[in-house]
């Protein structure tokens, strides 16, 4: 009786064995017949999410014939973050929009931070006091008046560390007038 349970077990252990290879043989064959373009794009596990901690999109929008309005858009993922340009702590890494020096045009004003930032303590970054530290999507704005009918391109970059990943990130961008047309936008050279 020993003898036949044991066969009978070794029979239900290959069978199932046999069952799992012909699976698999099928699974492989029909990623076979994807063409390579779709396997890579298809998500195994969930919702495709941003490698990036954050994304920055940017546009301009005119107000009138000398002044226009710079939009910098801070889209943040997976729970990242960065200091506010309203922190009054000394950061090096707080969120800064800088232009170099021209004729051109002028800044008015200071960056205008939507929604407002709050003072947080956060004790992962030895802070040692309240520190304006942002956390979700927010928009700056520049005002900018401009000083002259030429062309022109001016160069400047956005900066500022962001965490967790505690990297000083420096993102290049230019503002260019050309033929009576305003561009505000990352330079990717």
């Amino acid at each position: 009786m020993k003898k036949l349970i044991l066969s009978l077990c070794i029979l239900i252990f290959l069978s199932c064995k046999i069952d799992r290879l012909k699976t698999e043989s099928n699974i492989e064959s029909n990623f076979a017949q994807l063409p390579k373009s779709e396997i890579s794009t298809q998500s195994v596990y969930g919702p495709n999410l941003p490698t990036q901690p954050y994304d920055i999109k940017l546009d301009i929008h005119k107000l009138s014939n000398d002044f226009y309005d710079l939009d910098i858009q801070m889209l943040l993922y997976n729970d990242a973050y960065y200091a506010s340009p309203n922190a009054k702590r000394d950061l090096k890494g707080k969120f800064t929009f800088f232009i170099n020096n021209n004729e051109s045009f002028i800044l008015n004003k200071n960056l205008v931070e939507t929604p407002l930032s709050n003072k947080k303590f956060n004790s992962s970054t030895n802070d040692k006091g309240l520190t304006n530290w942002v956390g979700v999507d927010m928009s700056y704005k520049q005002r900018i008046q401009i000083t002259t009918t030429e062309d022109f391109e001016v160069r400047g970059y956005i900066q500022f560390t962001i965490e967790p990943r505690c990297t000083l990130e420096k993102i290049p961008v230019f503002i260019q007038y050309k033929n009576g047309v305003m561009k505000f936008e990352i330079d990717k050279c």
